[in-house]
């Protein structure tokens, strides 16, 4: 875990670097408990201890369309555009059974990044069939498939 979270803390700093790449104040673990509590209460994951740990650098991340959600939405008046939270993300599927044990994380084009409590797995799936295009064990590696692709 301590290995994983050095890693997310490196994978922020180059994502902030590129020219375009917003990040916010982190979240206090106050916000974090709360938001995973209330997920859970309604049947979702609470927020797996990786992702506490991206919260705790930032709350959330978005880049060139890729968008990694906070503990609140932030509004971005100047763009015209209020960056969604992870609460309001995931209660968006309420009624889909197959969102049960699950947080959406993130997005990024036709895509949606969320965390499989029952799998204990992070996924990339199709925001439509919602099949998984990529399945891995930990939130460091849903940054560096990212991180990848931005470099390249």
């Amino acid at each position: 875990m301590k290995e994983n979270s050095i890693m997310i803390k490196d994978y922020i700093k180059q994502f902030s670097q590129f020219p375009g790449c917003i990040t916010f104040p982190p979240c206090t673990e106050e916000s974090i408990t709360h938001v995973s509590t209330l997920l859970s209460a309604s049947g979702f994951s609470t927020i797996p201890a990786e992702y506490k740990e991206f919260l705790k650098i930032t709350d959330g991340l978005s880049y060139n369309g890729i968008e990694f959600f906070g503990s609140r939405n932030h509004n971005r008046p100047e763009k015209g555009y209020t960056f969604p939270d992870l609460a309001a993300s995931t209660f968006h599927y309420e009624d889909y059974n197959f969102f049960r044990k699950k947080i959406i994380l993130g997005r990024i084009s036709e895509s949606m990044i969320f965390y499989d409590k029952t799998s204990g797995r992070y996924a990339i799936a199709d925001r439509l069939s919602l099949r998984s295009r990529r399945e891995v064990k930990t939130f460091a590696e849903i940054l560096q498939i990212f991180l990848d692709i931005c470099k390249n």
